[in-house]
Order: C-alpha cells, then structure tokens, then sequence
C-alpha cells in the first residue's frame, strides 16, 4: 500500500508556446491561437505556463504523423520506443519506463480524450479523425496524478460536428501491397444531436524476407473503429459518448535483425568486442546445458550421460553452428514463424456543465480493455537437425529396456513419436504448464528445435474524474477535482519453448521413476518450457487535488497546486521451469 501527498508551488514569468496550425484565429495579435486542455481547461496555448507541443489534425496530416513513432521525429526531447516484450515508452527529457514488472508505473502519463491509460496499445495503432495531441513536457502531478512524473501524453479524438454534415476519406497504395485506408462521416441528426463514425485500415507484407519459408514475415494486418456522439440540450450541458475498436492480427515481427560476433568457447553466446553476421553459440544457452551429457552424467548419474543430445564442451552441441545468418539487415533464416495478435476496447462519457456564469463541472469516466499475444523465434536462426543425434537413440534403447521401459517408453513416445530418425516433438505454448507431456497437446514436430518465446498479456481498467474550475473577473480562480482508477491485468506471460527444455524435462522425469522414486509412475518434471507468468495484478487509486491562480499582472502568475493520491497494488506471480514432478497424462480415446 502506497500514500503520497505532493505540494507543487509554481511563479510562471512567460507562457511557453508551440508552432502548429491553431483552432480559432485572433487577427487582433496577428496569430492563430491554439486551445488545449493542458490545465484541464480549455485554454490558449499562450496562457498556459507549461512546456506544451500541441498538434492539430491538420498540423499532423502536414507533417505525415502517422503514429507515436513519427510523433517523437517533431517533439524536442520526447522519444517513443518498443520496450521490452510487448510494452512500449514514452521518454521525456530522458526520463521513461524502464521497468517491466506488472506493478511498475510509468513516467509519462497516456491518456485518451483526458482519461488516464495505465496500459494500452498505443504501440500498435495508428492516427485517425483527431483533433489534436498536446504533449506535455515536465512533471504533471498536481492535476494528473499518477505516472506524470516525465510529462503527459494526451490523445483528443475529433468530436461530432453539429453545423453540418461531412466526409473525409484518404487512401494510399505503395510498396508491398501496402494498403492504407482511413476515413470519417459526421452527420448532425438534429440541432442538439449528432454522430461521427471513422476508421482505418491497414495491411501490407512483410519488409523482411525468410530464406528459410521463401517468405515474407513483419508484415500488418490491422483495422481500427470509433463512433463518437454529441448530445447538446442545452448551452450550458454538452454529453459526448465515444465507442472505440482496434485488433492487429497478422506475422509482424517483435524482435528485428541482430547481429552476432559467436564465442568459439560458448561461454557466451556472442562476443561484446565486435558486431557480425553470425549465429550465437548454442552451447550458452539454457536448452543446451540442461540436455547435454555433463549435465546428465552428473545431476543425474554417470549412466544416464549417454542420453544427452551433445556436449557444453564440443561442437557437437551446439544447435547453431554452421547456420547462415544472411547479411542483408532485411532477410532472416528462421525456422519459426512470427505472430502478432492485439486487441483493444475503449469506452468513454463525459460531461460539461456550466454552473451559473463563474464555474465549470467536467465529468470523464470510462471503461478499457485490450489483449497482446506476440510470438517470435528469440534466436532468429535455423538450427541444425536434432534427429539422429545419438542421445535419440540412446532414449530408443532406454524405451526398448525392460527393466526402464516404464519409464522410458512414455518419454520416448511424446518426444519421438517416430523413432530416433523421425522428427522431434515439443512443445507449443500451455497455460495449463503440461506442454508436450499433456493428454491433449498438440506439439510442434520438426527435425530441428524450435525455439520460440511468446509474451502475452491482458487487461481491464476502470476510471472517472470530476473537477470544477472558475471563471472569475479578478485576479483569483481555481480548480478542484478528484478520481479514480481501477486496473486489472491477468495472465501476464512471458514463455520460453526448446526442444531442449521439453528433452531435459522428460529425461529427468523418467530417470526419477526408474530409480523407484515415484512409485512405478512415468513422471516427467513441470512446466517443460520456461514462463515468467504474472496471474493477476491489482491496481486501486484515487486522488483528490486542487490548483489556485493568482495573476498579478499580464508577465506574472502564481499557481498553488496541492494533489493527495492513495495507491493500492497487489500482484500473484510464479516462475516455472522443470521445478515440480508431474505424472504423465495418457491421450484421452477418440
């Protein structure tokens, strides 16, 4: 349980502004003054005493800012990048998330149409029907409370227009079938009523070629949806709903290209003194180790060292060598071939009401949701083949073995269903932490090791805000407010799947059965695959705060901000590899 009480005490001298195309134009100054929220307000850019980038609609068509990556190219000391698995960060004046645990918070502030997002998949997504994004450069804690310590990020989707109907539709077509699509219908259904509905489109194959399939990989497939409506009864009470639907489903890539100067020790998998077009050795991973003969002959004992598929010591276990790794930064030789799924739901209200002539009540609340699953080849190679290796055969002669049959045979059967020269069987991603060894699985076969990792993740958020802000004549006004967040995240996994692991894990299994430590049971040793699995994580928050401005003169403002926040975090997480015994489930009949 977490409390914090923060006082923020500021004197603003100047307004700091930003050169973009504006909203409404002021010819008495000679230019085009920006509106935006920063305060949590609707202000001028040039009233404002913070470091703000706003960008409108027509500002980021002009300068062909398509998502979160082209936005950083226009913003001084703000970068956007994939962190890792599958989050990503904003980092303002070098300052981000670093930090990848399910209970972390980053330091810029996401939000949409002012709602704060803990977790969304603004990586993924693209720009559409906008009205503008203000970037806010500096702490924020005082009105945005959590996760602002860098600056804030708040995303403003175009309302309903009710002076008219309007269309709008772009499409282009380029290079690798690249389709991209987008487009928007406003229709008023009344004086005090209208709609809007936009979307976009996009999918294109892959930039990066795989010598191994003759195929294309990384390429999109994703489409996006949002109907917004405006309700006006009166001058005094505007009502905006908003319904919002992405999904990404296609091969994209989460890791690119790397490179590689191999170790010849297989200490490490590549040297730290140079960059090269080659693959790692094999011999320092973890697959290698846990299935070698030394690993065998001494956690084990000396007669089971014979079934190990190599040596730590010898090229002979080393998955690795003598694969191609092409040098052109755009072609891959992989033997497992990427995906990509996400997926997002946001709902949104909010309420403006004008109360008498000197304040304003503004209430946001909303609902959000979304999903990722990416999968990958972590290694981006093609092993050498696995069948045929002695240590296949060794398990054959293990199975064939009266005396450890019982043992032996069952192992055999899940991981060379075919024999010592047929293809080898692993296992796919299991929540259920059985893999290969499960009645059901449905494994991966090949004659090489599949090496994949998949991160995945889900989550849920509930969240509101109400303040009210004056509009006095004098030199005194405020702002007051509280809200609320609710945030669940379940499943959030991080697997890593070898034939390796999935070997070490049943050789283990029936080398305890056979020693008579299990009762005559053929066992083998879960989860058969690692997974770093965070099953349920829960975030409550709630703040109340309050800012008072006192303009003295036309160059000299004071602003007194006081935020309480109480967070509440719990998390209930486990890491698994070969750490437990488990008895080998038999196929269930047809």
């Amino acid at each position: 349980m977490r409390g914090k009480l923060s006082l923020m005490v500021g004197v603003c001298v100047t307004a700091i502004s930003s050169p973009v195309i504006a909203q409404t134009a002021d010819d008495s100054i000679g230019f085009e003054e920006i509106i935006v929220t920063a305060q949590r307000q609707a202000q001028s850019l040039q009233a404002v005493p913070i470091a703000v980038s706003a960008f409108s609609a027509e500002n980021l068509d002009k300068q062909q800012i398509q998502n979160s990556s082209d936005l950083q190219l226009s913003l001084p000391n703000v970068t956007f990048t994939k962190t890792n698995f599958t989050s990503s960060s904003f980092t303002i004046r070098g300052i981000g998330d670093l930090c990848v645990g399910v209970s972390c918070d980053a330091a810029t502030g996401i939000h949409l149409n002012d709602m704060p997002m803990v977790s969304s998949r603004l990586f993924e997504t693209e720009f559409f029907d906008l009205e503008r994004i203000e970037v806010l450069r500096g702490p924020q804690g005082t009105l945005f409370g959590r996760n602002a310590t860098s600056g804030v990020v708040n995303i403003i989707t175009a309302r309903p227009d009710l002076s008219g109907f309007g269309a709008s539709g772009d499409v282009d077509y380029g290079k690798y079938n690249s389709v991209r699509l987008r487009g928007m219908v406003n229709a008023p259904l009344s004086e005090t009523l209208g709609i809007r509905v936009a979307g976009m489109y996009n999918k294109r194959d892959g930039y990066t070629f795989n010598t191994g399939t003759n195929s294309r990989i990384d390429g999109r497939d994703m489409y996006a949806l949002r109907g917004s409506l405006r309700w006006e009864p009166s001058a005094n009470t505007t009502v905006d709903l908003s319904a919002y639907y992405f999904r990404e489903n296609d091969n994209r890539s989460r890791v690119q290209k790397q490179l590689c100067h191999r170790d010849p020790t297989g200490v490490l998998g590549c040297l730290p003194d140079k960059l090269a077009n080659e693959s790692p050795n094999g011999d320092a991973t973890l697959a290698s180790l846990l299935s070698s003969r030394e690993f065998f002959g001494t956690a084990v004992s000396p007669t089971f060292a014979a079934l190990g598929l190599g040596s730590i010591y010898g090229d002979d276990g080393d998955g690795f060598l003598g694969s191609v790794n092409p040098a052109d930064v755009r072609t891959v030789n992989v033997d497992y071939l990427p995906s990509y799924f996400a997926e997002e739901e946001v709902y949104q209200g909010k309420l403006q009401q004008t109360l008498g002539d000197k304040f304003t009540l503004n209430v946001t609340a909303g609902y959000s949701r979304n999903t990722i699953r990416s999968r990958t080849d972590y290694n981006l190679s093609t092993q050498r083949a696995i069948s045929g290796s002695p240590g296949l055969f060794a398990l054959a002669a293990f199975a064939a073995n009266p005396a450890t049959a019982f043992a032996f045979a069952p192992i055999a059967a899940r991981l060379i269903p075919n024999g010592p020269t047929g293809n080898v069987c692993q296992s796919d991603i299991d929540y259920n932490n059985v893999g290969v060894f499960g009645a059901n699985a449905q494994p991966l076969c090949a004659r090489t090791s599949l090496d994949l990792d998949e991160s995945s993740q889900s989550y849920k958020q509930y969240a509101a805000e109400a303040h009210i802000d004056s509009d006095f004549d004098g030199m005194f006004n405020f702002l007051i407010g509280a809200n609320y967040l609710r945030g669940e995240t379940t499943n959030n996994s991080y697997f890593v799947n070898s034939f390796g692991l999935d070997y070490a894990a049943g050789i283990l299994g029936a080398a305890a059965a056979a020693s008579g430590a299990t009762g005559g049971r053929a066992v083998f040793r879960a989860s058969p695959f690692f997974r770093s699995n965070t099953d349920r994580g829960l975030l409550n928050s709630y703040g109340i705060f309050g800012e008072t401005y006192f303009q003295f003169n036309d160059k000299l403002k004071l602003t007194l901000g006081l935020r309480y926040n109480h967070d509440k975090k719990s998390t209930r997480a486990r890491t698994t590899l070969l750490g437990g015994v488990d008895k080998l489930a038999h196929p269930e009949p047809d």
